[in-house]
Parts: structure tokens; C-alpha cells; sequence
């Protein structure tokens, strides 16, 4: 038996195997017509059963499902929509239940007359009686009408049930005749075959004992000293493939073993790479021409690396410069139109003083009592200037550290900056205050935030020439948090820049007038440097930014 050849092996498993094939197909033919005719039926009555379950029970719950939508929809777009999947549903399911027995078409029309008052109710806006209809009348009629199509459902599954017992009944009247010769024939097959396959089968077992040693080897990756190879010596196809596997085994293990060594010397480099260390370099040569090719990338990756890293941060470092100088000189340029309005009126008050010394010069009503009261005057009057300029230069010199701080003073200071400026543009300021509150965080820089918010506002107004303008500051409390609302009447924002406002270098204004910064860094300052949300929406009259910052 060792010296044949699997295919001669195979050919008289074949041959016993055919002769007991021809023996059982004369006896399985008649019960096999027998099954045939019993599973029609039996498929027929499922068929049916099925035809019910998907053309009227699952489209009713689905029927169901559209009007309890149609009651809870949020906005007459939705129950539109609704509409559209509602209409077809139900004028298929009403050709379908119509067809049926009359128990059933009864049923439906019922539940199709609650299902109207639905949505006659919905159509005419009365939405608590919809809901009441369909939590009640259509409710029960819909249980009503189920239960009707579950009985009709039982009734075909009986049906196939009672084909299936028929069936099963008549096959067992011949099974035990089948039994009986199966069982000699199979023995006869066995006992015949067994001779044959009892060599196939322990050569198949030895090759696969050790193609899963050497399965094992490849997943542990273990380089152990028991030597890995198949013990085969037949002289058959099985012999021959043994053999050839011994050969490649001892190929892969060698191969394995290099590649094995190149992964640990990539690793150990990548973990360099990790920690910052970008001297060192992949020397070891792998078995795989992949592994030398990936090699050869990983080596001139690093070698270009830092290079890009060092670019990479210089420009990045050059960006961030430029944008904080930019935001300083917008800040600047803000800054000195303020100190301009608030110094506009003093200024006018001491020429007025000028003029009046003078003009009493002329006609000889000059004195030193006079000259006095106005020596004191104009020095009350740059006394108010010099102040204002301690003010503004308090005001934009950046917190050190985080502290409480009282917001409603912060916002306040921040008005007082631009109280002159909108003042002289008839801009009204309104402010809303429940209480004091006080937050964790960097009071200069917020201010300067709010005081962003505030000229964006003054700015819109001016520019489009609002005819009453005004801004609303309101301040209140949540939960958790302390909401700043900003809102003013100018119009609001183009729906296609409200997602773009808060981005760097993106601005609505001329290019002389605006950088395109001033919201960016006033995101940067709440958001990052104050764990707070900053965000903008349209009102009917305006704009209104919200920022929350934490208690």
C-alpha cells in the first residue's frame, strides 16, 4: 500500500464509493420524489405565511409608525414629508386588505377611519386631539386589525404544519427499510474503504503534525534547537511534498532568523526616533527585498526629518510673531482712536480757557484772580487727560497670572474705553445686570476680548448708518457659568461669514480697516487661555456675541 500512488488510492475509494452510491440512489429516489411533493406544499403554506407577514402585518406596523410621526413632528416640513411616505403605503395596503376575507377588510376600514380623524386633526392644527386619536381609538382599531392578520397568519402556519406532520408520517413508514440497507452498504463501504484511506489519512496527519510545528514556530517566532521538519518516508505524492516542505522549512527558518533581526534593530530605532534621538541610523540587511526597500525609506525619512521639523517650527514661530504683532497694532491703532475721543472734549475746553484769557486781555479785564481760577481749571482739565492715559495704559497691560476677578468691572472698564467713541456716534449703551459675579482668569486680557466685541459692534453700526443705534450688554448666571450676551442693531452677519468670523485673517471690512485678527485673538483668549466659549448668532435686529465663562 506505501508504494501506490494517492491517485490510484483515490480511484478505489471511488470505485467503492460509486457501487454504494448506485445501490442508495434507487432507494432514495422514490423518498426523495415523496419529500419533494411535501416540501411544495409545505412551501406553498410558508409562502403564504410569509406574503402576510410582509405584504400586511410589517406595511400596517410601518402605517402605524408613520402616523404616531406624524402626530410628534417638530414642524409642518416634517409632517409633509411623512405625508409623501404615508400616502402610497396606504393606498397599497388598502388594495390588499380590501381583497380580503371580509373579517379583515372590516377591520381595516375601521382603523382607516381613525387613521382619518388623525389626520384631519393634524390638518387642522389640533394637535392635542391627534394625539389623543391616536393614543386611543386608532390604538385599539390597529390592535384590532393586527390581531385580525395574526389569527389569518396561525391559520396558514397550521395549514403548513399539518402538511409538514403528513409528510413526515409517510416518510417514517419507510424509514426504517432505508435504515436497515444504508446501514449494510455503509458498513460494507466502510470496511473496504478503510484499507484504503488508513495510509492517506496517517501519511495527511504527519504533514499536518508538522506543518503546525512549523505554524507554531512562525507565531512565537521562537528560534528553539529541536529541528522543524515533517517525518515522511512513503514513496507517494505525500512522501514527495514532505520532502520539498523539509527543504523550504529550513529556508524560512534561516530567513526568519534575518528578518527577525532587522524588526528588532527598526524597533529599537524607531523607540530613538520616539524619544527625540535622531542620530541613529538602520544598518542591519534583511532576508526581504520589502524589508531592505523599507530600510532605505525609514533611513532617509529621518535623514530629512529634522530639516523639515526645524522648518516646520521657524515658520510656524514666524506666523505666530507676525499674528501677535498684528493684533498689537490693531490694538495700538484702537487704543489711540479711543485716547482720542476721550481727550477731544478737554482739548475743547481748554482753548475755550485760552480764548477767554485771551479776550479779557484785550479789554483790559485781565487779573491775577482770574488768571488763578483758570491756572486751576486747566489744571483739573489735563489732570482728567493724564489719568485717562494711566487708564488705557492699566487697561492693555497683559495679566501675569489667573485670579478672580469681577466681570460686570471688567466689562464696565471696557465701556468706559469706548464711552466717548460712541457717544460722538449717538450710539446708545445698555446694560443689563442682575448682580456682581467673579470668575477665574486673566481680567486685562478679557477686557481687551470684550472691548474687541464691543468696537465690532460700534463699527457695524457706523458703517451701515443705523438710524436709532444701539448695544445691549446683558450679564447673568447659569448652572455653571457666567453668560456675557453682546447685541446690537445693526443688521446681523451674511449667514455664509457666520463660520468664518472667528478665523485669522478673515474680515468683512475694507482692507484699511480691518486686519481680520481682532475676533481670532478674542476666541484665543476666552476659549484657550480661559477655558470659556465664545460664539455669534443673528437675532432679528442684529448680531449677539455670547461668551460663558466658568465660575
Amino acid at each position: 500500500m506505501s508504494y501506490l500512488r494517492i491517485r490510484t488510492k483515490f480511484i478505489l475509494i471511488g470505485a467503492i464509493g460509486f457501487l454504494t452510491l448506485l445501490s442508495l440512489v434507487g432507494l432514495a429516489f422514490n423518498i426523495g420524489r415523496l419529500g419533494i411533493d411535501s416540501l411544495d406544499h409545505v412551501f406553498q403554506d410558508s409562502k403564504n405565511v410569509q406574503t402576510l407577514q410582509q405584504e400586511f402585518i410589517a406595511p400596517l406596523f410601518y402605517l402605524r409608525e408613520l402616523s404616531l410621526s406624524l402626530v410628534v413632528a417638530p414642524n409642518e416640513d416634517f409632517r409633509q414629508e411623512i405625508e409623501r411616505a404615508l400616502e402610497p403605503l396606504l393606498g397599497t395596503l388598502d388594495a390588499k386588505m380590501s381583497a380580503q376575507e371580509e373579517v379583515i377588510a372590516k377591520e381595516w376600514r375601521a382603523y382607516k377611519t381613525q387613521l382619518a380623524q388623525t389626520r384631519t386633526f393634524i390638518h387642522e392644527d389640533f394637535e392635542e386631539g391627534a394625539f389623543i386619536n391616536a393614543n386611543t381609538g386608532e390604538r385599539e382599531q390597529f390592535y384590532v386589525l393586527a390581531s385580525a392578520l395574526q389569527k389569518a397568519q396561525a391559520k396558514q402556519l397550521d395549514t403548513s404544519s399539518n402538511t409538514y406532520l403528513d409528510a413526515k408520517e409517510r416518510i417514517d413508514n419507510t424509514r426504517w427499510t432505508i435504515v436497515i440497507i444504508s446501514v449494510l452498504l455503509s458498513l460494507l463501504s466502510l470496511t473496504l474503504g478503510w484499507l484504503v484511506i488508513r495510509k492517506i489519512a496517517l501519511s495527511i496527519e504527519r504533514v499536518k503534525s508538522g506543518l503546525l510545528e512549523f505554524f507554531e514556530f512562525f507565531k512565537h517566532k521562537t528560534m528553539t534547537k529541536k529541528p522543524i521538519a515533517i517525518a515522511l518516508d512513503s514513496h507517494d505524492e505525500l512522501g514527495e511534498m514532505a520532502r520539498a516542505i523539509n527543504v523550504e522549512i529550513d529556508a524560512a527558518k534561516d530567513a526568519l532568523k534575518q528578518d527577525m533581526e532587522f524588526i528588532e534593530s527598526a524597533t529599537q530605532m524607531l523607540q530613538a526616533l520616539k524619544g527625540g534621538d535622531l542620530q541613529k541610523r538602520l544598518d542591519a540587511q534583511a532576508k526581504t527585498h520589502e524589508l531592505n526597500a523599507l530600510k532605505e525609506v525609514i533611513n532617509h525619512m529621518v535623514d530629512d526629518l529634522e530639516h523639515k521639523i526645524q522648518q516646520e517650527i521657524s515658520r510656524r514661530t514666524d506666523q505666530e510673531k507676525l499674528l501677535i504683532q498684528q493684533s498689537k497694532l490693531a490694538s495700538m491703532g484702537n487704543m489711540i482712536g479711543n485716547i482720542a475721543h476721550q481727550w477731544r472734549q478737554p482739548l475743547g475746553e481748554l482753548n475755550a480757557i485760552l480764548m477767554n484769557l485771551e479776550t479779557r486781555h484785550k479789554f483790559n479785564q485781565f487779573d491775577g484772580a482770574f488768571l488763578e481760577h483758570c491756572v486751576k481749571e486747566c489744571n483739573t482739565i489735563t489732570a482728567y487727560m493724564s489719568r485717562t492715559i494711566t487708564d488705557f495704559q492699566n487697561f492693555f497691560k497683559p495679566s501675569k497670572t489667573k485670579e478672580f476677578f469681577n466681570v460686570v468691572t471688567a466689562c464696565k472698564s471696557a465701556g468706559g474705553i469706548l464711552a466717548s467713541s460712541l457717544k460722538h456716534h449717538n450710539i446708545a449703551l445698555e446694560w443689563d445686570i442682575v448682580k456682581e459675579y467673579e470668575v477665574l482668569g486673566y481680567p486685562n486680557e478679557f477686557s481687551q476680548a470684550f472691548l474687541n466685541i464691543l468696537s465690532n459692534a460700534k463699527d457695524a453700526l457706523t458703517s451701515r448708518l443705523i438710524a436709532r443705534p444701539k448695544i445691549r450688554i446683558s450679564i447673568s448666571e447659569g448652572a455653571q457659568c457666567v453668560l456675557i450676551r453682546v447685541e446690537d442693531n445693526a443688521g446681523g452677519i451674511q449667514e455664509e461669514h457666520l463660520e468664518r468670523v472667528f478665523e485669522p485673517y478673515f474680515t468683512t471690512k475694507h482692507a484699511k480697516q480691518g486686519t481680520g485678527i481682532g475676533l481670532y485673538m478674542c476666541k484665543t483668549i476666552i476659549e484657550n487661555n480661559m477655558d470659556g466659549y465664545l460664539n455669534v448668532a443673528n437675532t432679528p435686529e442684529g448680531a449677539c456675541f455670547t461668551i460663558k465663562l466658568n465660575k
